[in-house]
């Protein structure tokens, strides 16, 4: 698929409108039910496909003014040191004016907006889709504890959920033999290495010795497992990211991603004997990451635009176009993420179910189940909708005493971060300013306590107002939300240097690499590829 033409047309297409603001306006439902039919088979045809795809991401990607951004949250005016200095998070617009800052109401009553009373289901995007994109996000979107102005990410889609943020830590998770991962096996499976020694019932955690200064210890024990079951410390698994046995989810997608990595270290060095250890990992991480891009453009972004659009990973695309620069993730694209919303009050029925404290902190649910039941469970079961009033109570009191709660932490984020308005953001990225509350939502409760806090339109900050936005079926969040969406996921996973021209090929990949990568179209045929015969494999983002 990577070798066809592009075509010029779609990219000069694509600029032109997306340099205009000019933005598709949204469609009647008669309308809307009957292009999936057109849509899908034109996406088909691969030349179509191909041309559509750069139509697509130019489109976005050009819906605000390309990196290098001016501004970031180093600074409220441009430096040579905010210019470089990639440790802060990057902004879009200028930081809030006092005037501005002096209308916002207090912020427990912003949080208040977003609290659930009862749950809202989402049309058709599954748990499966929610638990990805808390995966794919953690990896980029890494708010430094202690300074919210810094992200302590690499800003690239890399994979350090299983590969850790740097060479010497991806060197402690590394088994120095085959170009593999160090696993074990447990009823026949692989997964990772457990990450503590082990230990009598109720003594102190130990890190194992290989994988000392692999995560910070204070924090990994004192804090994310305060208070966690004793069965799931015991079965924490070595990954590359403190975080990454916090949820199922989590556990679930390092586990398959993980396993890939070695069954491909495994056909590489079937095909290339001579290879030592680190070419063949150094190629496997290379293939690896590439087909990471491919999923989240082919599957996840499609899924989250309107009736499940056929994109296309395009290679060279960014070679050309203004917005191929370094990433550097903004502290809106953080922000924007954060789809609490989608956490659902239970996962399944019956004996199967899932209550929300089954949910993290459970890899012993894990090993009992299996990543591929869990997954086929969590692909039948359909995700929060996306907006204001469907937050899950413990994300916005909290589960924890004198702890701030998830949705708290985030509308405090916001408030540091002096985020402009919310029809400044539209204006921003090409949509037109709204001009009352009405235009926003046509719920008239929302509407009401919306206007109690705001006095006017122009006055909504930007975080209430994209949760706040009426969205089609078609949808899966509002205008201003998808845009920003599609803007910095496009601009950041397409530029990726694997995707480069002169790097997209077999000295990079392998011909055996570039093969699995052509060949590889979904999630579920990396879970599938990883999986026992008896085992159900059902992975879906589409519910």
């Amino acid at each position: 698929m990577f070798s066809l033409p592009r075509p010029p047309l779609s990219r000069q297409l694509a600029r032109t409108v997306g340099r205009l603001g000019l933005r598709p306006p949204v469609l009647p439902s008669a309308i809307s039910r009957f292009l999936p039919n057109i849509v899908e088979p034109l996406g088909k045809v691969p030349v179509v496909r191909r041309w559509l795809s750069q139509l697509f991401i130019n489109y976005y990607g050009y819906a605000a003014a390309p990196r290098p951004l001016a501004l970031t949250l180093g600074s409220d005016y441009t430096t040579w040191r905010t210019l470089t200095d990639r440790t802060y998070s990057g902004r879009h617009l200028p930081p809030a004016t006092r005037q501005q800052q002096a209308k916002w109401p207090a912020e427990a009553d912003v949080v208040a907006l977003f609290r659930r009373d009862r749950e809202i289901k989402s049309t058709d995007t599954s748990v499966m889709f929610m638990f990805f994109a808390q995966w794919f996000t953690d990896s980029f979107l890494r708010t430094s504890r202690d300074d919210y102005r810094r992200n302590t990410s690499n800003h690239e889609i890399d994979l350090c959920q299983i590969y850790g943020l740097t060479e010497d830590k991806t060197s402690l998770l590394r088994s120095g033999s085959g170009g593999q991962l160090k696993h074990q096996y447990i009823d026949g499976k692989q997964f990772p290495v457990f990450l503590f020694e082990r230990r009598q019932p109720g003594a102190s955690l130990v890190v194992k010795s290989e994988f000392q200064g692999l995560h910070d210890e204070e924090f990994l024990i004192g804090t994310i497992l305060d208070g966690v079951s004793e069965k799931h410390k015991d079965t924490v698994f070595a990954v590359g990211l403190e975080h990454g046995n916090s949820t199922i989810g989590q556990t679930m997608m390092n586990v398959v991603f993980f396993r890939e990595h070695n069954r491909i270290a495994g056909v590489l060095e079937a095909e290339y004997p001579e290879w030592d250890d680190a070419r063949l990992f150094d190629t496997t991480r290379n293939v690896m990451i590439v087909l990471t891009l491919k999923l989240v453009v082919e599957q996840y972004i499609k899924h989250i635009g309107p009736f499940d659009f056929p994109i296309e990973a395009v290679p060279f695309l960014a070679d050309g176009e203004l917005w191929n620069r370094s990433n550097w993730s903004a502290v809106e694209f953080n922000l924007l993420y954060r789809w609490h919303q989608l956490v659902p009050d239970v996962i399944g029925s019956g004996p199967d179910r899932l209550e929300p404290g089954e949910f993290r902190n459970n890899n012993p649910l894990v090993l009992d189940r299996g990543v591929e039941g869990l997954m086929a469970l969590c692909s039948r079961e359909r995700a929060g909708k996306i907006g204001l009033g469907n937050t899950p109570s413990f994300l916005v009191d909290g589960s924890r005493p004198g702890y701030p709660s998830i949705e708290e932490r985030t509308v405090a984020l916001m408030r540091k971060a002096r985020l402009r308005s919310y029809n400044e953001y539209r204006e921003a990225f090409g949509l037109r300013r709204l001009s009352g509350f009405d235009q926003l939502t046509s719920d008239p409760q929302l509407r009401r306590r919306i206007e109690k806090l705001y006095t006017h339109i122009d006055d909504l900050e930007w975080y209430v107002g994209i949760f706040a936005e009426d969205y089609p079926d078609y949808l899966m969040m509002g205008e201003l939300l998808t845009t920003m969406v599609a803007h910095d996921a496009f601009t950041q996973a397409l530029t990726n240097p694997l995707l480069a021209r002169n790097i997209f090929n077999e000295a990079t990949f392998s011909p055996a690499g570039l093969k699995i990568i052509g060949e590889t179209h979904s999630l579920g045929q990396i879970v599938a590829r990883n999986a026992t015969p008896s085992d159900e494999v059902v992975v879906e983002f589409r519910c």
